[in-house]
């Protein structure tokens, strides 16, 4: 060996160590990376530093941008989540809406709690079975028949002198309201 040099590398990139270098250029033994045994090659020292530069630059980009796809990841499935939660919140209130439940917040959050429980989510069966055990939040349908009176229909070409007959003739407290009804001049 004829001159031999001491390089020192930067103290950020890689350990306090020395390398000796004879005539300013490193020998690489690349042959054994790729499996080919005695193949040597001969690197400038200026260049295998400027390569090492690149190369931790560019693991540093990679991590960089491997935690930004973690993050961009991990937005995605909360937005995803927050999706679901909407539609399935409309899909809920469409349903309470159509089974005409007078309070809509409690039922939504009753059936809210229905569904989470679920192993597989079906609302239709979730408001079905809120319906059956509270039925106070829902409408009654109308029924036949109604709470109120439905009026007696009339008979054709009554007037006050029948009316005055069925009422002396029943003794009938309603045959004697339609009687005076009639007499005022009233339905």
């Amino acid at each position: 060996m004829s001159e031999q040099t001491t390089v020192e590398h930067d103290q950020d990139h890689a350990p306090a160590e020395a390398e000796v270098i004879d005539d300013a250029t490193e020998i690489a033994t690349d042959g054994a990376e790729a499996g080919v045994e005695g193949s040597e090659r001969l690197v400038p020292v200026s260049e295998s530093i400027r390569y090492r530069r690149r190369a931790q630059a560019a693991e540093q980009r990679l991590r960089a941008l491997q935690s930004a796809l973690d993050e961009a990841r991990a937005s995605l499935d909360e937005t995803r989540e927050q999706l679901d939660a909407a539609e399935r919140r409309r899909r809920i209130d469409a349903m309470l809406i159509e089974s005409e439940a007078i309070d809509l917040e409690a039922a939504r959050l009753l059936t809210e709690a229905a569904v989470a429980e679920m192993d597989e989510a079906d609302v239709a069966e979730a408001v079905t079975e809120l319906k059956r055990r509270r039925p106070y939040l829902f409408r009654r349908g109308a029924r036949a028949g109604g709470g109120t009176m439905s009026p007696r229909p009339r008979r054709g070409g009554a007037d006050v002198a029948d009316a005055a007959e069925a009422a002396a003739t029943t003794g009938d407290r309603r045959e004697l309201l339609r009687y005076l009804r009639l007499r005022r001049g009233g339905k």
